[in-house]
């Protein structure tokens, strides 16, 4: 009985002129806007690649200089963009896309993409994803809403009922034929979405992964909208609830919940954060005396141990040694305070995911950013993978100068050139791959799979309690 009623709903919806009028008008605009936003990628990324190779090339031809104020020349690392961001931008719609990479000090990413951007309705970013987490779950209400109550309005159902059909294999059906006529309209659009992923392997993997993940989203939607219509009176009142739920769960629980996580859990501004840094640093962590008082003993120490009374006397670079000490500290404390910054962003995003447990959306968005590699672990693992690399080039040009010098030299001797610069390895980003977008959406997808579960059973659970005579 479940397939009959599943195949004969799946057919009155492909009958049904909504379901081709506003399935393929979501299907084309989620195909145009996913082509634009490749475009826009790959464009970006050209153009990534364009001021890789000039930061490179400058870097590379500085002509002779002292080989610290080459240091501060500096360099920049770029986060490359995956395939799936063409889809869902994430947090890095929001943040930086280059890290300056200098001696002494680890910087904040700049460039970000938001600011480059046209104004926005305040409705949020208005991407692929928005139409595929968003806008289908509002076809699905559209669509289902009058599932059951079309039938009680019109009388059939009370004739199914005197018939001796059975409300759980009717809801049910009625679910199943809801999610097949979506998949018959959407699928089309889904698969040239992924061909558009095909010349990145890693974005193949994910966009299948991302769509595995939808249909248990989807379904758990269609489930909601039948069980609504179910116990309303009216295909009216079932389209109602089921819009003014839509607009809960994709505006208002996320942003409400994220304007209260950042109330209770606040993040420190930038001056408190940089502020501290340099404290830190100068007054030192406890324990560890004062910039001067640690900079003095290890002169002193350095003195003793070659049984030289000046730093001139030394037989290596004693600039590049002390800057190798003070760095090594200032290594230190950057690690501690940005560890510390890493881990009040995860607590917001931990009180945030418990927050909006109450909306699919946002746990499916999380998802999502996830699969494309522009979440928050994603963002700290480039930001980390970074700071390795200014760490390893500014320490290797420091030991170049300890090793090719003698006691105390000055910041304008020029004594380095441009094979000592070309000597320091080019930035290459090694993307974490699919594991670590799977391991950063389990605790969304638990939400997410408790969602389609509570769907499920609340539909199988409100069947015995369906009155046809209502």
């Amino acid at each position: 009985m479940m397939a009959s009623i599943a195949r004969k709903e799946t057919l009155a919806l492909l009958r049904d002129g909504r379901l081709w009028s506003l399935g393929l008008t979501l299907a084309l605009l989620f195909i145009a806007m996913l082509f634009t936003a490749v475009d826009r990628r790959d464009k970006a990324e050209q153009e990534r690649s364009a001021v890789e190779h000039a930061v490179r090339d400058q870097w590379d031809h500085q002509g002779d200089k002292n080989p610290h104020r080459a240091a501060h020349f500096g360099l920049y690392a770029f986060k490359p963009r995956s395939a799936l961001s063409s889809v869902e931008p994430g947090v890095d719609a929001q943040t930086g896309q280059a890290l300056w990479l200098e001696p002494h000090k680890r910087n904040m990413a700049m460039f970000t993409p938001a600011a480059d951007a046209a104004p926005a309705l305040g409705l949020g970013a208005f991407t692929p994803a928005f139409v595929l987490l968003a806008l289908v779950p509002l076809l699905i209400a559209v669509l289902g809403h009058s599932t059951v109550t079309q039938e009680r309005e019109l009388g059939t159902l009370r004739m199914l009922h005197a018939c001796g059909a059975r409300a759980t294999p009717l809801l049910l059906g009625k679910w199943l034929g809801l999610c097949a006529g979506l998949a018959l309209v959407l699928a089309p659009a889904l698969i040239v979405g992924a061909w558009g992923m095909m010349a990145d392997p890693r974005g193949m993997a994910a966009a299948a992964s991302l769509g595995a993940a939808l249909l248990p989203y989807y379904a758990t939607w269609a489930a909601g909208t039948v069980l609504v219509s179910a116990f309303c009176t009216s295909s009216r009142a079932a389209l109602l609830v089921m819009i003014a739920f839509w607009i809960a769960a994709v505006f208002i629980v996320p942003r409400l919940a994220a304007s209260w996580v950042e109330h209770i859990a606040p993040l420190p501004t930038g001056e408190q954060f940089w502020s501290g840094i340099h404290d830190s640093i100068e007054k030192g962590l406890p324990g560890d005396g004062a910039a001067a008082a640690r900079l003095g003993a290890f002169d002193a120490h350095l003195l003793a141990e070659y049984r030289v009374a000046r730093l001139e006397d030394l037989p290596f670079g004693a600039n590049a040694k002390r800057r190798l000490f003070r760095d090594a500290y200032s290594n230190k404390v950057h690690a501690l305070r940005f560890k510390e910054l890493e881990d009040a962003q995860l607590a917001q995003q931990g009180l945030l995911r418990w927050c909006t447990v109450l909306s699919p959306y946002a746990a499916m968005r999380s998802v999502a950013s996830a699969l494309a590699g522009t979440d928050l672990a994603h963002r700290q693992h480039f930001e980390e993978s970074a700071e390795a690399y200014r760490q390893q080039f500014t320490t290797r040009m420091d030991e170049w100068d300890l090793a090719a010098t003698r006691g105390v030299t000055s910041l304008e001797d020029k004594y380095a050139g441009n094979l000592q610069w070309q000597a320091i390895p080019p930035w290459r980003y090694a993307d974490p791959g699919l594991g670590c977008s799977l391991r950063a959406v389990v605790a969304d997808g638990a939400v997410l799979a408790a969602w389609f579960m509570a769907a499920v059973s609340a539909l199988w659970l409100g069947s015995r309690r369906l009155d046809p005579c209502s």
